[in-house]
């Protein structure tokens, strides 16, 4: 195989069979993938959900990677990580023009433009975050939360094979991601939308939707799922408030 290719498990020629019993061998023991263990049975099912991996030597080699992929995401949850800088700095023209609109002086547009940059490093963030509020919510329903790419564009599954792709905007979805789910019974949710009130445009919260289709698709005998913005906004307040380190101004 060559430097660099990108494989997935199809791409070995292993049977169904053989596949199980190598990933049972790789997590025996390890009681803290049992939720793997679930994501693991729903992809089993259609091997194009298995992601691509770059230089896998083999099926036992990707399975390995596979897994660690999950448990190193599942150790750095994105309200424990800290922001890295810009790779590139700040275009001083953007800071000038903004300046003679608004009128202010050097200090308050060099706030001004940190205060840009914070804004930017939080919407970076923010996917990975709406992921796990959602995962600290959905876990008790039968849901997994398909953490580390480990499944094709898939975001959450349930035990009972339903697949879901979650952004935060409905203009979020990437090509790429739009034409792997064009066809398949992947199930879309945005949580922003946006409509008039009086002529003015307002956000439009869609959590009523990911609700039905988290109890529709529940496998356990709960209370009816009920996330809200109110309880998104919550997960976010707290998360800022204990890692304040999360977004960067640099």
């Amino acid at each position: 195989m060559a430097k660099g290719e990108e494989k997935t498990l199809k791409d070995f020629g292993v049977s169904v069979d053989e596949i199980k019993k190598s990933f049972e061998t790789i997590i025996a023991g390890k009681a803290n993938l049992s939720a793997l263990k679930q994501i693991f049975n729903v992809a089993i099912k259609d091997l194009s959900h298995f992601p691509n991996i770059n230089n896998a030597n083999s099926y036992t080699n990707y399975l390995e990677r596979w897994v660690k992929s999950y448990s190193d995401a599942m150790a750095n949850l994105p309200s424990k990580r800290t922001a890295n800088p810009k790779t590139s700095c700040s275009d001083p023209a953007v800071k000038t023009i903004v300046q003679y609109v608004t009128k202010v002086d050097d200090d308050t547009a060099e706030l001004q433009s940190k205060h840009h940059n914070l804004f930017m490093s939080a919407e970076n963030v923010q996917g990975g975050l709406l992921e796990e509020y959602i995962n600290s919510v959905v876990s008790c329903y039968g849901w997994y939360w398909c953490a580390g790419n480990v499944m094709r564009s898939i975001d959450f599954c349930s035990s009972d094979g339903t697949l879901l792709q979650v952004k935060n905007k409905s203009n979020t979805e990437n090509s790429s991601s739009s034409a792997i789910r064009s066809g398949t019974t992947i199930i879309k949710w945005y949580r922003l939308g946006t409509k008039s009130v009086r002529g003015k445009k307002v956000p439009d919260y869609k959590w009523a939707a990911l609700n039905e289709i988290i109890n529709a698709h529940s496998t356990t005998k709960s209370n009816p799922c009920s996330m809200s913005e109110d309880g998104y906004q919550s997960f976010l307040a707290t998360t800022a408030k204990n890692n304040p380190n999360i977004i960067t101004e640099d």
